[in-house]
């Protein structure tokens, strides 16, 4: 063992000893290079080349994860902060081709007592191909950690066909195999998008707890709004359990929704919302079936509307104002309460605001801003928004948790009101 790894190892076990938080970040990059390099990964040459996440598997058990940052073969190492003595853990994916590891978090994907490992892989081959992959390792932070579920969710391939005849410019052209995204929902996982060269489409799997693997239950396009409400007719109902169903947009760029019963039943609702959930950015439906929150484009403002009491409020003024808006997040338990992230790095003194939103006894909405920093992330086109679960979620009623940088370690929030 080097001389740098045992003065590591020395301070992981002071650390713990006295106040964990004083083991950094740098710290576990240090000695992860040491480790990358001694299994062989000569592509990891310093701590720039690796990324290190804060992953909490209990109320005092944290674990810092540190991965491969720059191609090559993709592999974890798992730092028990919580037991110094424990060695790393080292979880390599063997089966995989050289990528890059762009995130990992821990996730109750098969909605059971055991937490999974979901890492996804970015295979970076320039202009030529571009590949991303979900994997989900079983048992992550025992031995041995097993795959349980992957799919390539993007494949793009580009290739030059001809040359111009005038400038002699290379043409270019796409083949898009997959190109989609995935959620996770009580032991489900749905794959939504370009599927196999199939625009619109939708992939379910469900867990069997019995032979521990996910099986394909549900392989069909995206409906059309027109469909879907003629399939099972529109109904008057304003209690009850009902679900927010996504279907095919008409407009680019756009994500549009109906509301169904259990049993399938487009809920009727005014015809201007109605009109404005085919195409709203930001939605989201209380778990109790009651409030939609919904992005009014016409008025330029996200609104919340009580099915119920058949009432329609103003949440957030000048939506375009800002580089973007997340998703909606609810509290587990009654009072209901929801909150969302806004950014605006004119304006913003710390670029985002937390809102936090709550209903009283008697059903009246109370709002309370927090300009408070919270990591987010850009895309191509210019919207900035922290990722939900992954750097805001409700921790209980009365704590709102966030991270405020890149290193995901979150934050607490009180919530007194």
């Amino acid at each position: 063992m080097s001389i740098k790894t045992c003065l590591f190892c020395l301070s992981f076990f002071l650390a713990s000893c006295n106040q964990v938080t004083q083991l950094s970040v740098g710290d576990i990059k240090e000695v992860a290079v040491q480790h990358f390099r001694e299994k062989g990964f000569y592509a990891i040459r310093d701590t720039a080349d690796i990324h290190v996440k804060l992953i909490k598997t209990g109320l005092a058990d944290e674990w810092y994860v540190a991965f491969n940052a720059v191609m090559s073969r993709p592999a974890l190492f798992l730092y028990h902060i919580s037991d110094p003595k424990e060695p790393p853990h080292y979880i390599p994916l063997t089966n995989k081709s050289e990528g890059i590891i762009e995130h990992v978090d821990f996730e109750n994907v098969t909605n059971d007592e055991d937490y999974e490992l979901v890492i996804d892989l970015h295979f970076d081959y320039g202009l030529a191909y571009q590949g991303r992959e979900i994997v989900i390792l079983r048992h992550p932070f025992g031995n041995p950690a097993y795959e349980i579920f992957s799919f390539p969710f993007e494949q793009v391939w580009e290739s030059i066909d001809s040359f111009d005849n005038q400038y002699g410019l290379p043409q270019h052209s796409k083949r898009v195999e997959n190109r989609s995204f995935y959620e996770f929902f009580e032991g489900y996982i749905l794959i939504k998008g370009t599927v196999n060269y199939r625009d619109n489409h939708l992939l379910e799997y469900k867990w069997d707890r019995i032979h521990e693997e996910f099986l394909l239950i549900l392989d069909e396009e995206l409906h059309e709004v027109n469909e879907e409400e003629d399939k099972g007719g529109i109904v008057h109902k304003v209690k009850g359990n009902k679900i927010l169903v996504e279907v095919n947009a008409h407009e680019e760029g756009c994500i549009a929704y109906l509301i169904e019963d259990a049993q399938g039943h487009v809920i009727e609702i005014p015809k201007k919302i109605h009109d404005e959930l085919l195409c709203s950015q930001v939605t989201s439906l209380s778990p109790n079936g009651r409030y939609l929150i919904y992005t009014n484009l016409a008025s330029n403002a996200i609104c919340i509307y009580d099915i119920e009491q058949q009432k329609n409020k103003t949440i957030l003024k000048d939506f375009n104002s800002y580089e973007g808006v997340s998703e909606v997040v609810w509290a587990p338990h009654k009072p209901i309460r929801f909150g969302f992230i806004s950014v605006n790095q004119e304006e913003f003194l710390e670029n985002t605001t937390i809102y936090i939103f709550s209903f009283d006894a008697d059903g009246e909405l109370y709002q309370k801003n927090y300009p408070i920093k919270v990591h987010y992330e850009c895309d191509l086109e210019g919207i900035c928004v922290p990722l939900k679960d992954y750097n805001y979620k409700f921790e209980r009623n009365n704590l709102f948790v966030y991270t405020p940088d890149a290193n995901g370690k979150f934050k607490g929030l009180p919530l007194y009101h």
